[in-house]
C-alpha cells in the first residue's frame, strides 16, 4: 500500500535536531552527577564536617564546597535549582533549602576570611534568604498537616548558628561591611522567633 505524503509537512534538518538533544542529555546528565556526587558525601558522614565557630549553639554547618567565584560554582547552581525542582514535598524542600542556607553561610565565612569582602556579604545574604525560604516551605507543609515540629526546632537553631557566625564575622568587615551585614542579620534573628511561635 502506498503512503500519501502530506503536502503540509516540513523535513526539519534531523542532524540539527540530533545535535540539540544530545547536547540537552549531556547537560542533564553531567548535573545529574555532580547532584548525586554532592547528595552521597552529604549522606555518607552521619556527623557533616563542622566550620570553626563559637561552640555556644550545638548545631553544625554543613561544608560550603566549592565558593563563590571558581569557574566550576555556576554547575552548583545548576545542579541546586534541579535538586529543588525535583523536590516536590515541602518539608522535604525545606530542609534542602535549610541545607543550601547552611552551605552558603560557610562560603560566605571563607570568602571574607580570604578577603573578598564583596563576594562574601553577597553570599550571606543569599545565605539568610535561603534560610528564609526555608521558613516558608517549612510553613506550607505545616499548613498541608505534615509533621513540622523536628524541622522547625532545627530552624530555630540554625538561625541561632547563623546569627552567631554573622556576629563573628562582623568583627574582620570594614565599616561599610558592618553596615551591610547589619540587614543581613536581620534576616536569622526574624527566623528565629518564627521558628520559635510554629
Amino acid at each position: 500500500m502506498r503512503k500519501i505524503k502530506n503536502p503540509n509537512f516540513k523535513i526539519q534538518n534531523p542532524k540539527l535536531k540530533f545535535k540539540n538533544l544530545i547536547f540537552v542529555l549531556a547537560v542533564l546528565i553531567f548535573a545529574w552527577v555532580i547532584l548525586f556526587i554532592s547528595f552521597g558525601k552529604t549522606l555518607a558522614s552521619t556527623t557533616p564536617p563542622a566550620l570553626p565557630t563559637p561552640a555556644s549553639v550545638d548545631y553544625f554547618l554543613a561544608y560550603p564546597g566549592i565558593l563563590p567565584g571558581n569557574f566550576l560554582y555556576p554547575l552548583k547552581m545548576v545542579r541546586d535549582r534541579i535538586w529543588l525542582f525535583l523536590t516536590p514535598d515541602p518539608l522535604q524542600k525545606a530542609q534542602t533549602l535549610l541545607l543550601f542556607a547552611d552551605k552558603r553561610l560557610g562560603a560566605g565565612k571563607a570568602l571574607i576570611e580570604k578577603g573578598k569582602e564583596d563576594l562574601g556579604i553577597t553570599t550571606l545574604s543569599k545565605a539568610e534568604k535561603y534560610l528564609e525560604k526555608a521558613l516558608i516551605q517549612g510553613k506550607i507543609a505545616k499548613q498541608k498537616g505534615e509533621d513540622t515540629t523536628t524541622f522547625f526546632n532545627t530552624l530555630e537553631k540554625a538561625s541561632q548558628k547563623h546569627q552567631e557566625v554573622l556576629e563573628e564575622i562582623k568583627e574582620k568587615l570594614s565599616e561599610e561591611g558592618k553596615k551591610a551585614l547589619e540587614e543581613v542579620i536581620k534576616y536569622p534573628k526574624r527566623i528565629y522567633k518564627e521558628a520559635q511561635e510554629l
